[in-house]
């Protein structure tokens, strides 16, 4: 049998499976059927048979998909046929089985149950709901408890239609892909095969693809073998059996076909790309050592789970750059492209940064609840986390943890003023608005709050239980975890997966410290209900006492409470009047919250940070950034008088740490749209200007005369930023060794600028 005759073999059958199924799309069943609870899938054994389309009855295959599902089709989509057997566990007596089902033509001659002991029933009597995708196959007496297989023969066709869509074709010059993965649908596989697709239900899968040998199949688990017989010969076609997944969702499962090349980073890890030259592999070089670097630290952290394998899919622009499946990760290639030899430490980081976190996902991605839509956040952050913190470690480097808990914190609270971070998702049809914003911002400062209170010893130990315990579980998961006891240091105690309430509640709570009463012996700390955040807050609070630099001067120099619902305020007690305001509120990991202090209060921070001539040891490097983006979001909301704003920022001039200027780099960001109006248009406009360039001024001329500046990982962004803004404000520094630059260059035209 020649290649034509086999094409239409192919067509006739699924022309004669059109006809005969027709009647199931004209067929209803009542809205309110559902999958039962009692009836969950074991195990599926599929064989997928991608098809090529060009073939020169195209036309035909057009009006059948027209005629099965009335839309055209495309040139180029990926059709296929397949068969499956799944075994299925009914706990209770039924006389339905019911499974998704959605645009796949089912040849219903061919379905039938079979029992544990082979006796075989045919399934002639099926129903299909358009609104729930439910195929529903009743039967005239009872099922008895047990297990039975149920077995399926169908075509499918999937296509491009829309940004994130379930398929991808990703043709290039020298080669194609086929990406199959659900990304947030909640139509994911049930478009593949038919299933039970909802993501608490998870079974194990038995997968194998027939393709054409100049295609290499990917899926989630390692490659059993490849087989081939006469027919697949003819048709150069090869079947690629891969070996039994551990029990997960049917959102876990994903299939590639490409004619990338395979570049091999260790025995179970490798890259995918568009690697046709040595050239072109070699700009992968340092993601390959961190993808090894990261993936052999964040297996000795989750010992206890073993991921077979990982391909990572290097694809040119690609959409769903999200999307990270077990035992598959999928890459934009412009995200991995870094060269160690001339790249900054700032661009290297960053590759890191989008790296670590879809390989610590892995850990993650299969723990899914009924209502998983509700905890995504929760995995992304604590991914984010892990991956973030591998990255530190990796770079061994400890100004990353605080450049990184820096932004995180900014960016989180400046967007969670104006939006809603964490929107609630009441059904899967809401799940888009899950991806409009960076939604790990805010869960990860929560995290690292909580990380804070309990001690990292004890938050990685639950984590880890979570982890274990629902990883391949088909269970409920409820809870993050429940914590039953006090968080002892912060004599806090938060009832049961209350503290990360927070990532629902819309915005942030404002911290005050103040003295109590005028010249009393008093410091009040208290939390201010956000009227438009509204919630239950338990806030975890360190004051720390910045101008001692030994414990001995006072009875103590760090101090804990909690701030709750029912006390909101705390009362803290000094030895002398005043003493109030040598505390601080002590941001450690991170602080979902702004800080507010009284007059005093802002005005003793000041004056301690100008008057240290840069040596700050009573104020770490997280806090002295969170002061400047505290002050400055309060003074733009006029609770902060603009006068100690600036009075607060003069430390700046003495500063040469990047992260401490990270929030003044913004502010500058922020203001520049203004800077080219004149005084005519806004009235302080000069003066405004003139504060910003004495900022600048003593960093400037220590880093155009050599002075020594503490050299780390973020020095060169540092002079490159206050090199940028120095030229925008017009220093008169900046242009004079712009005229120098230019008069040397003129004199030696043969030296390169």
């Amino acid at each position: 049998m020649n290649l034509a005759q086999i094409s239409s073999s192919v067509i006739l059958i699924l022309t004669i499976t059109v006809l005969n199924s027709k009647k199931v799309y004209n067929s209803t069943i009542p809205n309110d059927v559902h999958l039962p609870y009692y009836v969950v899938p074991v195990h599926y054994s599929i064989q997928l048979s991608y098809i090529s389309t060009n073939w020169k009855n195209y036309e035909l295959l057009e009006f059948i998909w027209k005629e099965a599902f009335g839309f055209k089709y495309t040139y180029g989509s990926f059709f296929f046929r397949g068969e499956t057997g799944i075994t299925i566990n009914i706990l209770e007596s039924t006389r339905n089985i019911n499974l998704h089902h959605l645009n796949l033509i089912t040849n219903y001659a061919s379905v039938n149950v079979t029992t544990k002991n082979g006796i075989i029933h045919i399934l002639n009597i099926y129903k299909y709901n358009y609104k729930t995708n439910i195929l529903a196959f009743p039967f005239l007496y009872k099922l008895l408890p047990g297990l039975y297989t149920i077995k399926l023969q169908f075509y499918g066709y999937l296509r491009e239609t829309h940004e994130k869509s379930f398929y991808e074709k990703i043709s290039k010059e020298n080669t194609v892909t086929f990406f199959i993965a659900p990304h947030i649908q909640a139509t994911g596989m049930r478009q593949l095969f038919p299933c039970w697709d909802l993501p608490h239900l998870k079974a194990t899968f038995a997968i194998s693809i027939k393709h054409h040998r100049n295609l290499t199949a990917l899926s989630n688990m390692p490659i059993k073998y490849r087989s081939t017989n006469r027919l697949m010969t003819l048709e150069a076609e090869v079947l690629t059996h891969f070996c039994t997944t551990p029990p997960m969702s049917t959102f876990q499962i994903a299939i590639v076909l490409t004619e990338y090349q395979p570049i091999r980073i260790s025995e179970n890890i490798t890259l995918w790309c568009e690697c046709y030259s040595e050239e072109r592999s070699l700009k992968f070089k340092f993601a390959r050592r961190i993808i090894n670097d990261i993936t052999l630290h964040l297996k000795s952290e989750f010992s206890g789970i073993n991921i077979p394998k990982m391909d990572h899919v290097v694809i040119p622009n690609f959409s769903q750059d999200d999307t990270s499946k077990w035992g598959l990760v999928f890459h934009t290639e412009a995200n991995l492209i870094c060269d160690e030899q001339t790249d900054s430490v700032m661009h290297k980081i960053e590759v890191a940064r989008l790296i670590a976190p879809k390989i610590a996902y892995q850990w993650f991605s299969n723990v899914f609840s009924y209502n998983w839509w509700t905890r995504f956040w929760l995995h992304d952050g604590l991914a984010t986390l892990f991956g973030e913190e591998t990255i530190v470690k990796i770079f061994n480097d400890s100004t990353i943890m605080d450049f990184l808990i820096v932004q995180n914190q900014y960016e989180s609270l400046h967007l969670g003023s104006y939006f809603d971070m964490n929107p609630q998702i009441t059904n899967l049809l809401e799940i888009d608005s899950l991806f409009s914003f960076p939604r790990y911002l805010k869960v990860l400062i929560v995290l690292r709050m909580l990380q804070s209170a309990i001690t990292d010893k004890v938050f990685r130990n639950n984590v880890h239980t979570y982890v274990n315990r629902h990883i391949f579980s088909s269970t409920i998961s409820l809870n993050f975890w429940s914590m039953q006891e006090p968080i002892e240091a912060f004599k806090c105690y938060i009832p049961s997966n209350k503290f990360l309430t927070w990532i629902t509640y819309r915005h942030y709570q404002i911290v005050t410290f103040e003295q109590a009463e005028a010249d009393s012996y008093k410091g009040k700390l208290s939390q201010i209900y956000n009227p438009i955040g509204q919630g239950r807050w338990w806030i975890p609070i360190n004051l720390k006492n910045y101008k001692l630099q030994t414990a001995g001067t006072l009875s103590m120099k760090n101090l804990t409470t909690c701030l709750t619902p029912d006390l909101p305020s705390f009362i803290l007690y000094v030895q002398q009047i005043d003493w109030a305001y040598d505390w601080i509120v002590n941001i450690q990991r991170g602080g979902y919250y702004r800080v507010k202090y009284d007059l005093k209060g802002w005005n003793a921070i000041a004056n301690y940070l100008n008057s240290t001539a840069g040596e700050y040891e009573g104020i770490s490097v997280i806090n002295r950034a969170k002061i400047i983006d505290d002050a400055f979001h309060l003074m733009m909301e006029n609770q902060l008088d603009v006068s100690i704003f600036w009075n607060l920022t003069q430390f700046l001039s003495q500063e040469t740490n990047y992260v401490v200027w990270y929030p003044m780099i913004k502010v500058f960001e922020y203001m520049s749209t203004i800077f080219p109006i004149s005084k005519d248009e806004i009235m302080f406009i000069d003066d405004i200007k003139a504060k910003l360039r004495e900022l600048l001024d003593k960093p400037l001329m220590a880093i155009l005369f050599d002075k020594h500046i503490k050299e780390n990982g973020f020095t060169e962004s540092f002079k490159q930023e206050i090199l940028k803004w120095s030229c925008a404000l017009k220093h008169i520094q900046c242009a004079k060794r712009a005229k120098d630059a230019l008069e040397y260059h003129l004199q030696n035209p043969e030296i390169e600028p």
